[in-house]
């Protein structure tokens, strides 16, 4: 068997789930018409804001980070960018989920967790 990688476990990656402002849609209400309008409307907006943490390195927050990820595509490949580009953020890209590694219970919880008998 192979290792099992300590940082893509369950409990690292849940740490913030539901924490997303925006409302939990299913995958059919994500490519509804009007769901990928209002992507469109709102896109010009999250861009210029992720071009503004670009240029001046200020972290525009996990937050609108993670809603930005989770309910545009197009954005993700901005958002792994600005992540590879400012480390000192906290924030990676872990198995295709936004993990905040900066914060205090995601590290408890990495700090908690055991390795399986194959790690060692």
């Amino acid at each position: 068997m192979l290792p099992e990688n300590l940082v893509s476990r369950v409990e690292i990656k849940t740490v913030h789930e539901g924490e997303s402002s925006a409302p939990p849609v299913s995958q059919t209400e994500k490519w509804s018409h009007e769901a990928i309008i209002a992507r469109s409307n709102m896109r010009p907006v999250r861009r210029e804001k992720l071009n503004r943490a670009a240029n001046s390195g200020e972290n525009p927050g996990f937050d609108f980070l993670q809603e930005g990820w989770s309910d545009d595509p197009a954005l993700q490949i901005v958002i792994k960018k600005l992540l590879a580009k400012y480390l000192q953020w906290g924030i990676a890209c872990v198995d295709g989920v936004l993990v905040n590694t900066g914060s205090s219970s995601a590290i408890a919880d990495f700090e908690g967790s055991t390795p399986n008998e194959d790690w060692r």
